[in-house]
């Protein structure tokens, strides 16, 4: 982790913006994780977190780059070089294999990413967006439900994977 309080504060800052999701709230979050990068280049969190940035700004179309989708494995790839025992890495390369249409290593990562931190809830959230692109809404909605249990107080993007499963099964 870090020891640098002003790293600690500039990644929460960017949490505070990135679940906003919007295109200017995305941009601030990016601004903030790159700041936590330059000021501790060993804090591997710091760019898990810049990583899914990017994603967000794929996944929603915000940017016709096609850069943008590799962007999100070369943070994680250099985050964990750092550190492997990160579940959200693992998590955030999960949903990057997804969109390569990779759906075993996607799998994989995501499974890898729930025992290094059982009760970390984004873990579960993402595996289940993972199974969504898989075609899998039975287990997507399974490990939503676990990913809620969790944090009760989730973020807005969970209920969209778990509207998506739902709709996939025909449960209105």
């Amino acid at each position: 982790r870090t020891d640098n309080l002003e790293v600690y504060d500039a990644v929460l800052r960017g949490l505070e913006y990135h679940y906003r999701i919007t295109p200017e709230a995305t941009a601030q979050a990016r601004q903030l994780y790159e700041k936590a990068t330059a000021l501790d280049p060993q804090y591997a969190e710091a760019y898990a977190h810049l990583g899914y940035t990017y994603w967000v700004e794929w996944l929603l179309r915000w940017s016709a780059d096609p850069q943008t989708l590799e962007r999100v494995s070369e943070l994680a790839q250099q985050a964990l070089a750092l550190d492997d025992s990160l579940p959200m890495v693992h998590s955030l390369l999960g949903i990057f294999y997804s969109q390569k249409h990779q759906y075993d290593q996607a799998l994989a990562e995501g499974e890898r990413a729930i025992p290094l931190d059982p009760n970390y809830a984004d873990s579960y959230a993402v595996q289940a967006e993972v199974l969504i692109f898989t075609g899998r809404p039975e287990e997507t909605l399974r490990r939503m439900e676990q990913a809620m249990r969790l944090n009760p107080r989730s973020p807005p993007w969970y209920v969209l994977w778990l509207g998506l499963a739902y709709q996939m099964t025909g449960r209105y």
